[in-house]
Order: C-alpha cells, then sequence, then structure tokens
C-alpha cells in the first residue's frame, strides 16, 4: 500500500507542478459548463440533465489528453525502466497511477460546482438526479482512464497514444447511441443492439441521467475498467519476457470474451435498482399501492406486443420496461395483479392484396390476431431504419386490463415517450374498473359562434362542403373527461338546456353575463355539497401585428360571478394582473408581407404569466407535481379571510404569481408605462384557492329565480303565457360541505392551450374533488420541468460571469499560489545550501 501512495503523489504532483494540469481543467470547465450555460438563459429549467447528456462527448476528448502521457512520457524521457527497477509490482504502479488521474478528474468534476450552486439559487433542481448524474460520470470517466492508461503503455508518442485512446472512446460510446445500433441492426439484425449491450458506454450511462441507479449498470463500468487495468499490469509486468506479446495477445483476448460475456448475460437484468429522485418518480407511488389494494377480485393484465426480434432497435427495450413495472404493480398489489405477454405480428394480419384472417381459420396465430383486432388492438406505424433508408414498420405493443366480467379496456399504443406516464396509465383504468359507476360531471363552458368571409362561406357552398357554425375552444376538455373514464354532459345552463338532475361535480369554465338563475344553480349546487370547478375569465387581449407597430386591445368577458363569490368572502379581480416572470407569444401578422405572416410577430408581454413551479403549493396533490402553468391574461383572487373565517370555510391557496406581480386598475387608460413594472410595489398574488366546508345559501331568503326571457324579436307578437311551462318547486336539499377550485384564468384550458401541465391542472382539480387524490399523486410520478422564473438582468450576468469565469479564476488563482509557493521552496533550499557551503569552508 505504501508504493501504492508513493506512485500516487508523485503522479497527482505531475498535473499540478507544470500549467498544463491547470489549462485541462480550465478547457474542460469552459467547455461543458459554457455549452450548458449558453441555452440556459433562453429558457431557465432547474434541471442538470442537458448537461450530463453532453458529457460523454466531451469526455471522449478531455480523457485521452489527460492519460496520453502516464505512460509513454515516461518512455519518451527513458524513465520507463528506472521506474520498473523500483522496488515496485506492476499492479501498484497501475493503482497509483489510475488513483492519481481518477482523482485528478474528480478535481475536474468539482470545478463544474457553479452550475449546481446557480440552480439552488434560481430555483429548486433534484438533488437526487444531480448526485446520480455525477456519480454516473464518475463511473464512465474511471472506464475511460483505465482504457487510456491502457493505450498509454503501447506508445512512446503521446499524440499516437491520444488519437488511438479518443478512437476508442468515440466507438464506445456510438456504439450505445440508437441511431448507430439502428444502422448496424439494419445490416445485420440484431448486432446493433447486441454490441450497445455489451459495449455501449451511453446505453449504461442514460439511467444515471435520469436518476436511478442500477447495480447492473454499476457493475459494466466497473468490469470493464477492472479489465483494462487488469490488462495494464500484465503488459507492464510482461515487459521484455520471451513469448511475452503472445501472452499478452491471448490475454487480452481472454479478457474481452469475458467482458462481453458478463454483460451478455447482465442485459436487460436488474439486480438492484436505486430510485434516487427525492419524489421517488421511478418507484411505484403509495397511492398506486392503496388503489391496487382496495381491488375485491384479480385483475388481469395481458401485454399485446411484437416480440423482440421484430422490432425496430429504439424500441428492442420496450417489452423489458414494460414488464418490469408491470411485475413492480404485482408485487404491489399483494398477489391480486397478474399479467402475462401475447406476441402479435402485424405481418399475420395485414398483407397487401389479402383478405383479413378468419377468427376461425386453422391458424392459431392468424386467429388469435383478429380476436385482438376485434378488441382494439390495433398495429401502429413507427419508424425504422433499414440498411442506408428510414421506412415504417407495423408493430404491436398495447395493454389490455379486464376485471371480473367487464370487457377489457385497452391502452393503446405504449412507446418509450409514454413509458413515464404507463403507471398512471395502469392504474387509472384499473381504477376506474373496479368502480360500480362512472362519475359524472357537468361541463358548462361557451362555445363560440365562427365568423366566415362571405366569398369563403360561398366558396363552401360551391364545393358543397360543410359550413360550421361554432367552434368549441374547449371541446379538448370534454375529450379529456371521457378518456378518464366520466359520464360528460356538456350543457348550457339555460332553461333549454338545463343542468342535469344529478351529477358529481360541476365544471364551469370562461362564464358569460351570468344571469340571477344560473348564479342560483351553481349556489344550489355548492350549499348541496356538490363540487365545483370555477374558471373565471375577465378579458382576453386582441393582437395586431402591423408595418406601424404592436398593438394590443382589450376585451371584456363580464363573467357577473362576483355577486355571487362576494357571499363566500371570494372574488376574482378585474384589475389588470402582469408579472415579470412572463413568456412570449407569437402571433401572425397582418400586412406585413409574407414573410413575416410565416413567422409571425412576436408580442413580449407581462401578461402572459408564467407560474412555475416554486410559485405553487407543494402541499396538495392538485399542484405539487405540476410543470409551468401559462396563466395568460388571467387575474388575481380576493381572499376575504374575514368573511371565509366567520362563514366557517378552509381556504387553501394553490397557486400565486411571481413576488414581482403587479396590477393596474381596469378602469386607468392603458399605456406603455402601465406594461413596465413600477420601482416599487410589486407583490405575489393568489391566482388559485381550493374552498372546502358547508357554503351558505346565497338566495334563501329570496325565491327562486325564473329563467329570463327571450329577448323579443322586432314584429314578432310577445311570447304568450302557458301554464304548462312553469317550473315545479324546487325541491329541498340538505346542506352538505362542499369543495371549491376557484381560477382567475380560463384561457389556458382552451384547445390552444390545453397540453402539459394545464391538462394535468385540469384533470387533478377534477380528479381531487371528484374521485380521489390518490390518482392524482399517482398522476405526478413522472419527471416535470422544475422551470425558473425569469432571472433579473443582474441576476443573468452574475451567473454567467460566475460560470464561464468564477471556476477559472480559482483554478488560476491556485495555480499562480502553487507556482510562487515552489519558487519560495527552491529559492529558500538554494540559499540554505548556500550557506551550508560557505560555513563548511
Amino acid at each position: 500500500m505504501r508504493n501504492v501512495i508513493s506512485i500516487f503523489r508523485r503522479d497527482l504532483g505531475a498535473y499540478f507542478t507544470s500549467p498544463i494540469g491547470y489549462i485541462f481543467i480550465m478547457v474542460f470547465v469552459t467547455m461543458s459548463v459554457g455549452l450548458y450555460v449558453t441555452s440556459f438563459f433562453v429558457f431557465p429549467v432547474a434541471d442538470m440533465r442537458p448537461y450530463f447528456g453532453n458529457l460523454p462527448l466531451l469526455l471522449c476528448v478531455f480523457i485521452p489528453a489527460v492519460t496520453m502521457r502516464i505512460w509513454a512520457e515516461e518512455r519518451k524521457e527513458n524513465t520507463w525502466e528506472m521506474l520498473l527497477t523500483f522496488p515496485m509490482r506492476a499492479y501498484e504502479l497501475t493503482i497509483g497511477k489510475f488513483l492519481a488521474a481518477l482523482v485528478f478528474y474528480m478535481i475536474t468534476l468539482a470545478a463544474t460546482f457553479t452550475v449546481p450552486m446557480m440552480l439552488f439559487s434560481l430555483g429548486n433542481p433534484d438533488t437526487g438526479v444531480i448526485a446520480s448524474g455525477y456519480f454516473g460520470t464518475l463511473l464512465m470517466g474511471a472506464c475511460f482512464l483505465a482504457l487510456g492508461i491502457l493505450f498509454s503503455g503501447f506508445f512512446k508518442d503521446q499524440i499516437v497514444a491520444f488519437v488511438v485512446t479518443l478512437l476508442t472512446c468515440f466507438l464506445f460510446f456510438l456504439l450505445g447511441t440508437d441511431f448507430i445500433a439502428s444502422y448496424i441492426d439494419g445490416r445485420v439484425a440484431g448486432l446493433g443492439s447486441l454490441l450497445a449491450d455489451v459495449f455501449g458506454i451511453f446505453t449504461h450511462y442514460q439511467p444515471f441521467i435520469r436518476g436511478i441507479i442500477d447495480m447492473a449498470n454499476v457493475l459494466f463500468f466497473v468490469v470493464w475498467t477492472g479489465l483494462f487495468l487488469t490488462l495494464n499490469v500484465i503488459f507492464i509486468d510482461g515487459r521484455n519476457r520471451p513469448g511475452a506479446r503472445v501472452m499478452f495477445l491471448a490475454v487480452a483476448v481472454a479478457c474481452l470474451a469475458i467482458g462481453m460475456l458478463f454483460n451478455y448475460l447482465m442485459a436487460g437484468t436488474s439486480i438492484q435498482r436505486f430510485d434516487v429522485t427525492e419524489d421517488r418518480i421511478h418507484t411505484i407511488s403509495p397511492s398506486s399501492r392503496a388503489i391496487l389494494a382496495e381491488a375485491d377480485s384479480e385483475i388481469e393484465v395481458r401485454l399485446y406486443i411484437t416480440p423482440q426480434d421484430k422490432m425496430p432497435t429504439a424500441m428492442r427495450n420496450l417489452e423489458r420496461d414494460i414488464s418490469d413495472k408491470l411485475e413492480e404493480l404485482r408485487l404491489a398489489s399483494g398477489g391480486r395483479l397478474n399479467y402475462g405477454t401475447v406476441y402479435l405480428e402485424a405481418a399475420n394480419v395485414i398483407a397487401t392484396g389479402q383478405e383479413m384472417p378468419d377468427p376461425d381459420s386453422d391458424d392459431e396465430e392468424e386467429a388469435i390476431e383478429r380476436r385482438m383486432l376485434d378488441r382494439g388492438v390495433q398495429p401502429f406505424n413507427v419508424q425504422a431504419m433499414t440498411q442506408d433508408e428510414v421506412t415504417s414498420r407495423l408493430v404491436y405493443s398495447s395493454i389490455g386490463i379486464a376485471y371480473k366480467d367487464r370487457t377489457e379496456e385497452i391502452i393503446p399504443q405504449v412507446v418509450p415517450d409514454t413509458l413515464p406516464d404507463l403507471e398512471y396509465q395502469l392504474v387509472n383504468t384499473i381504477y376506474k374498473l373496479t368502480r360500480d359507476t362512472n362519475p359524472t360531471v357537468a361541463l358548462v363552458a361557451p362555445k363560440e359562434a365562427v365568423h366566415i368571409d362571405p366569398q369563403m362561406r360561398q366558396m363552401l357552398m360551391q364545393m358543397g362542403q360543410p359550413i360550421p357554425e361554432s367552434d368549441d375552444p374547449y371541446i379538448y376538455l370534454e375529450q379529456v373527461l371521457q378518456n378518464e373514464k366520466y359520464d360528460v354532459q356538456r350543457v348550457e345552463m339555460t332553461k333549454e338546456d338545463p343542468l342535469p338532475d344529478d351529477y358529481d361535480t360541476l365544471v364551469v369554465v370562461n362564464p358569460r353575463e351570468l344571469n340571477d338563475r344560473q348564479r342560483w344553480e351553481i349556489n344550489r349546487a355548492l350549499h348541496a355539497g356538490k363540487s365545483v370547478v370555477l374558471a373565471v375569465q375577465q378579458y382576453e387581449w386582441d393582437y395586431q401585428a402591423t408595418r406601424e407597430g404592436n398593438r394590443v386591445s382589450r376585451r371584456d368577458e363580464n363573467p357577473q360571478i362576483n355577486q355571487l363569490l362576494e357571499n363566500y368572502g371570494l372574488g376574482v379581480s378585474r384589475d389588470v394582473l402582469m408579472d415579470v416572470n412572463s413568456v412570449t407569444l407569437t402571433v401572425q401578422s397582418q400586412g406585413g408581407g409574407l414573410f413575416s405572416a410565416l413567422m409571425g410577430q412576436p408580442f413580449d408581454l407581462p401578461t402572459h404569466i408564467l407560474i412555475n413551479n416554486t410559485s405553487m403549493n407543494q402541499e396538495t396533490s392538485i399542484t405539487n407535481r405540476l410543470a409551468a402553468i401559462l396563466y395568460l391574461w388571467g387575474t388575481a383572487l380576493e381572499l376575504d379571510a374575514d368573511t371565509l373565517a366567520e362563514l366557517g370555510l378552509d381556504v387553501e391557496t394553490l397557486m400565486y404569481t411571481s413576488d414581482r406581480a403587479w396590477s393596474v386598475s381596469a378602469d386607468a387608460p392603458m399605456t406603455q408605462a402601465s406594461f413596465e413594472p413600477p420601482a416599487t410595489g410589486t407583490t405575489a398574488y393568489p391566482l388559485m384557492a381550493l374552498v372546502s366546508g358547508q357554503f351558505p345559501d346565497a338566495f334563501a331568503d329570496t325565491p327562486r329565480p325564473a329563467w329570463p326571457e327571450p329577448e323579443q324579436q322586432p314584429g314578432m307578437p310577445p311570447p304568450m303565457n302557458n301554464p304548462d311551462d312553469e317550473e315545479p318547486p324546487a325541491p329541498a336539499v340538505d346542506p352538505q360541505p362542499g369543495q371549491l377550485v376557484l381560477l382567475g384564468c380560463s384561457q389556458m384550458f382552451r384547445k390552444n392551450f390545453l397540453q402539459a401541465a394545464n391538462l394535468d391542472l385540469f384533470l387533478n382539480s377534477v380528479d381531487a374533488i371528484t374521485l380521489s387524490e390518490h390518482l392524482v399523486n399517482v398522476r405526478g410520478t413522472k419527471p416535470i420541468d422544475r422551470i425558473i422564473s425569469r432571472p433579473s438582468n443582474r441576476q443573468r450576468t452574475v451567473w454567467q460571469l460566475a460560470n464561464y469565469g468564477l471556476a477559472n479564476i480559482i483554478i488560476a488563482c491556485i495555480g499562480v499560489g502553487s507556482f510562487a509557493m515552489r519558487k519560495r521552496a527552491r529559492n529558500a533550499y538554494t540559499m540554505h545550501q548556500t550557506r551550508k557551503a560557505n560555513n563548511e569552508e
């Protein structure tokens, strides 16, 4: 051990006795951090996964530059033989040099500390993902270091050692990419996938970036590192011996075979997996376990999938990944869930010029697949590389779930991109199957009238095309609720189209000019203990991009809902809300020429409010696992704490603006200065609230309002009163505690913006107050973009300087200080020797 330490100290000191070591560190930090920071402030996200994704390519260049001198320099300066004459064994020399290079590499990684420091300062990154990423980068670097040290011993010329190591590292990296693996598979079926499992560095490095530490991947790097070091020891120990080259080649072939065999056996297996993400997003959630525990009968799950050897390369591990998730669910269910795999090939079912096979066919495979088609298990097209071209291939990848005597539910098109949502899709379907009846949602949302140019209308009529009379902006809300197994009744809440007699949840989106009767219906639902989601839009904005500049104008929606909400101590402000943390929207130009019309005109206004995860309530399931929300043209909520407390209503604010928001009175004239943040007075405004408790009856002292009569058309006689049209008395209801989700924005639920976190927010709100928070928690078990509030110019400048210069300045100062100390020590030693010589004379 003493010899190892001696070599370690000697080689580690050699990195820092010349400027080369410091230059290496500064170059690596500048390149790796610079690539990340350059695009970071365009769309700031507290996530280091892009940073770690760029590192393999950089390490393919950096590591060979570090290792090329380790043995080659010894041979070039004729210190090789002298070093080998020391009373040290070959393995002590190799381990000492490897540890010195590894510590130098660790110091280099530590010099990138400014990146996590910036993310923790500006946002809330996942600590587990950062730690896992650095750990995976350390393992990959150790493997490359061992490889580089081995090649450095083969050559006297450092440049040759550098080039050979660089090419080999690139080969290991490229073999693990889907593109190269697909290309090789297109030439020789299965070879690319095999090489990716056995040699592909990137294949085994990716899980670390996602926050998963799998012992199989750890062993991949450890085994190859150990084999490369073993070959290095054998090469050094057999120097100048007769037949050393032949023996070394034999041992090299044996080590290579051992490594390939080990990794081939380990491919597709998982010895022990650790999910180190903060929210354990890759582990079955407790809510999923609770839902599965409620099943009182066995759940049968079938995976209908194309065999692995017929799958495109990018989907070669899909069956394994799905089966792993199903196995986790089986264990979590305590045996209530059973699963199996049915292999299907689209070629057996769909063939050009042939009829579909008969389900009673003698061919068992064709009969099975015909029955699967009847159940809704459909093949779909995916891209696959065949030799030098990209083609489409039909594959199966669907999951069927059966419970008791109910019809099997099919989850179609399970692909690698949808795997993060697989747990929710499975558990959500199981939860809905175990319910006796589906919950009913009464959805009230306006349908816009379509204004079509007269010439276009005439053209459509001549072509025999239907003329749309309305463009439903909230049609996706209805569709997603139906997909979630809700019974949705879309009504207008009018006399002609009233609310259903029985429903579980009332969803009112973008109400306009509510009358007394409509407010009475909402009040009655809350008083009777119904769950209500109310998304109010006070105004919208019209944009016009012209040659003279951008113009904006405001259009009031006039919801007239505050007359009801004020009875509960609530309200939706009419003031125009703005926030520094906003996004840019692109609007098509008018009159700006063809090019500008195609490109669109950007509008960067503070009314495009972006709500980040840090501004959401992390204690409630509705908002604790959401990414950024586009709160477009929304307004703030007004919460009267005294009135709410007096009524016994519990209010929980779910969402805020940033602390740099401000408002402008709705009656004040809007000027350019209105869109500029004030010097003082910015604060955080509440945007979304969950109110629960016994809502009072705001119409207790008044009779039920009648529906307003339709406007009388000019020249038409007034309508005759028909006694049969009179409404029966409203049935009495027992007061029950209800729940209200109140938002000051509905624009984010229009079909133009209903995606990603906006969609999750809507479903979370409905699920949480209608069914169970367990579903909401399961939906949150996926990676989210931890968006950072827009940094100020000062913050941006400070962190750009810190990332580009701070680490380099510290390294340079250490280098200059070290050089000064060594020079001082040399001078002191020289003076001491001179004095000693003078005294002896």
